[in-house]
């Protein structure tokens, strides 16, 4: 058993390992006292393998994993379908939840019985189970077992690393192999699309500092105040001990270890912030910006935030709610007033570079080097220590450790959605050029946060003027100036035969509830054609993409769908028809009744028809100038314009101003007094 046991544990475990096992006797002591040691061993061996979960069973590679997850999808369906007598549906799902409890897994998320039956006879959903119960389970005795620490490699051991590397070998093969072909005929694999996208390190590095930076500057301009906050867990949830103030110390076995996983450690740190952020929206007290999880060198986590408040006394109140909950708990323990709660008040101008160590050193770069910070290091009780140890470095390390336990490392708080960013830099400048013509109508937010989005020269694109016009920071959801627009696909089914309701993001919604169409192109997989350099690409032209193919776009169809309802448009250039109104519901005494709404006015220029709905108080002067610059409404039975009440409102100036940018004679006649 003992042979068994270090062949088949990681070698990193051998070590920690002895230290568990009897002292061996003497060479001169008598049999009593060999049969004893023995008897020892195989206590020791057996209570080893009973306390981390039959660790030997779930020490497996990932060959492995794949065969019991096949062989776990054909036992439950010989279980559920294999009976010659019918079973109830209750009790088909019992036999699924008893299997899954008595493997160790967590069971099926579904949204009906028969998707978590689908889900429980599906090999692939096994092969995701498993790695995951057997990545956490392994690490986890490797956790208990004091292996994690500084002097040993840190954050995660050797065994998640090669899994980890060996899990994101198997995705880029996978990449590489699948070949996509669009619109155009142009081929590319899914690695070369994925290099374009925030899965490229690179990329996702470089926008998180365009954020951190563009935050900065919002609270800058606004005059915010800044803190930098390192929030840790009680000593319950640290494994091993740092070892002392000395830079050789060796680390140290924690007593007060109670066995919780870095997982648990995360959830707690998550219910404390919960409560603490109720707490200061009861109070008023609102605060934006970002927060990084990052481990310790035995793989708890703590972490680092970079808030900004709108005046002191609010950042003080946010120290006092956060201090104490996070002391609420075990806060009577030693060192727990100095270390669990540290707060750093930010000077102006030098916030985000607190924040840009973390993200730099924790993301890595696509090419597998350190982002041009040098070292990975980590300081623990005021020593550097170098956490780039063996075959790994510090990033892989950290990576690891998050994907292990399932830990999100960077999370924003209180800023607009960057999935509404994204897409804004997806919108092509003539939907913008025409959103200039409805400013007054819901879309100046849409055209700032698109010269927001983008680079123009030298200017570069800017968070900060992003947030601007979406509204500020620390908004509701309903509140913000756009949002994504998603379209909705209802009695779709996935592979688990369930019927669900696809929704697709296909561009941005303005608060009045037009649509800026994001370019996307229609994708095909082409397994087995070859793929093509860049020169073939290129010669094949611009694809003729979804964006400008799209007949709904043209028709203006989900404007028609958000704004009528299963009413149709008015027909083109025809100014006399009203669309028919909805049954009125009879009105009951004390209410008003309902007005009709205003007829449309339809107006071409220049033979463009306007896309703005005009002001009443300008409908005259906006005749009397079409006629002058003889452009005639299509329809020939117009009605009579109404007189102006008013000449000098508004409203009637910001029109004629509209009208001398949108048609070029109608600028020459103003140019001549006319």
């Amino acid at each position: 058993m003992d042979a068994r046991l270090r062949k088949e544990l990681p070698p990193q475990w051998v070590p920690a390992f002895d230290v568990i096992m009897p002292l061996k006797p003497s060479v001169k002591a008598m049999g009593a006292d060999w049969v004893s040691w023995n008897l020892g061993r195989v206590d020791a061996m057996r209570a080893f393998e009973h306390e981390h979960q039959d660790i030997l069973h779930w020490t497996v590679g990932d060959g492995e994993v794949c065969a019991r997850a096949r062989r776990c999808a054909n036992a439950l369906d010989d279980m559920l379908n294999g009976h010659a007598l019918p079973m109830s549906k209750q009790d088909r799902l019992d036999i699924v939840l008893d299997y899954c409890e008595r493997i160790g897994v967590e069971k099926p998320v579904a949204t009906t019985p028969e998707g978590l039956i689908a889900r429980a006879v599906n090999e692939q959903w096994w092969r995701r189970a498993l790695r995951k119960k057997v990545a956490r389970t392994v690490e986890h005795a490797a956790i208990k077992l004091g292996v994690v620490h500084h002097k040993n490699g840190g954050y995660a051991s050797d065994e998640a690393c090669r899994r980890r590397v060996d899990q994101n070998k198997r995705n880029a093969d996978l990449l590489k192999r699948v070949k996509m072909r669009n619109e155009a005929g142009q081929v590319y694999s899914l690695s070369e699309l994925a290099a374009l996208s925030p899965s490229n390190r690179d990329i996702r590095r470089g926008e998180l500092m365009t954020r951190i930076r563009g935050c900065e500057e919002f609270a800058d301009a606004n005059g915010h105040h800044g803190l930098f906050l390192t929030l840790t867990c009680p000593s319950r949830f640290h494994a091993v001990l740092s070892g002392g103030k000395s830079r050789w110390s060796k680390p140290s076995r924690n007593n007060k270890y109670e066995g919780d996983s870095p997982r648990d450690a995360q959830q707690w740190l998550c219910r404390m912030w919960a409560k603490a952020r109720a707490k200061m929206a009861r109070k008023g007290v609102a605060a934006y910006g970002f927060r990084v999880a990052e481990p310790h060198h035995d793989g708890c986590p703590h972490w680092h935030a970079l808030l900004w408040f709108t005046t002191p006394e609010q950042a003080q109140m946010a120290k006092e709610i956060i201090s104490g909950y996070w002391l609420s708990d075990a806060g009577d323990e030693p060192g727990a007033v100095r270390n669990r709660c540290k707060f750093i008040a930010m000077t102006r101008g030098g916030a985000a570079g607190y924040v840009a160590k973390y993200v730099a050193k924790n993301i890595g770069a696509e090419d597998g080097g350190d982002a041009g910070v040098g070292q990975h290091t980590d300081t623990i009780d005021g020593f550097e220590h170098v956490m780039d140890t063996r075959e790994f470095k510090g990033w892989q390390r950290v990576d690891a450790w998050a994907s292990t336990w399932g830990i999100r490392q960077f999370q924003a708080i209180g800023q607009p959605s960057v999935t509404v960013w994204r897409e804004m830099r997806r919108v092509t400048k003539d939907q913008i050029d025409r959103a200039q013509l409805r400013l007054d109508f819901g879309d100046a937010a849409a055209v700032k946060a698109w010269w927001a989005c983008h680079k123009h020269g030298d200017l570069q694109a800017s968070w900060e003027r992003y947030v601007g016009a979406q509204g500020g920071m620390c908004r509701k959801r309903r509140e913000w100036m756009l949002r994504t627009a998603v379209r909705v696909n209802e009695g779709c089914k996935n592979v688990y035969d369930e019927t669900i309701t696809r929704k697709t993001v296909v561009g941005v919604e303005t608060k009045a509830g037009n649509w800026l169409v994001s370019r996307r192109q229609s994708w095909a997989s082409c397994a087995g054609e070859a793929a093509q350099d860049k020169a073939q690409r290129e010669a094949m032209g611009r694809p003729w993409t979804r964006f400008n193919n799209c007949t709904a776009r043209l028709t203006r169809e989900p404007l028609r769908q958000l704004m009528q309802g299963d009413r149709p448009w008015a027909k083109p250039f025809d100014s006399e028809e009203i669309l028919p109104l909805e049954p009125s519901r009879p009105v009951r005494a004390g209410r008003r009744a309902p007005t009709a709404p205003p007829k449309e006015q339809i107006h071409v220029i220049d033979g463009e028809r306007t896309t703005f709905r005009m002001p009443d108080a300008g409908i005259a002067a906006a005749a009397a100038l079409i006629r002058q610059a003889e452009v005639r409404p299509a329809a020939p039975t117009a009605p009579a314009p109404r007189a102006i009440d008013d000449a000098s409102s508004p409203e009637f100036a910001a029109l004629i101003a509209r009208v001398k940018a949108s048609a070029p004679r109608l600028r020459a006649l103003a140019a001549a007094g006319h």
